[in-house]
């Protein structure tokens, strides 16, 4: 995600990472929490990939996609813990 930041949108980048390596060394899943406002030429042409009919509307979407999410502004990262189900760890234990 990093090298899709904007100049302007890398204030928060070195301690983000610091924190999304603490995160991760801790087994917390991470996510990086990034933003780029749409104009209406992108809006209207990301709607009109994404009503798309055609066989190929899952690459019309890749590729409007792929010129939206450039120059996005970092606002940082969050982490969550990824509990087991209860009774997961004794199901894994039987299967090894």
């Amino acid at each position: 995600m990093f090298e899709r930041l904007a100049k302007n949108g890398r204030e928060f980048e070195d301690q983000t990472r610091e924190h999304l390596n603490e995160y991760a060394d801790a087994g917390l899943r991470t996510l990086v929490l990034v933003y780029h406002e749409l104009n209406e030429r992108e809006y209207w042409q990301f709607n009109e990939a994404k009503k798309s009919v055609s066989a190929d509307r899952d690459t019309l979407i890749d590729e409007v996609i792929e010129k939206i999410e450039k120059d996005l502004i970092l606002l940082g990262a969050i982490a969550v813990e990824d509990k087991l189900q209860n009774g997961v760890p004794k199901c894994i234990d039987k299967l090894a």
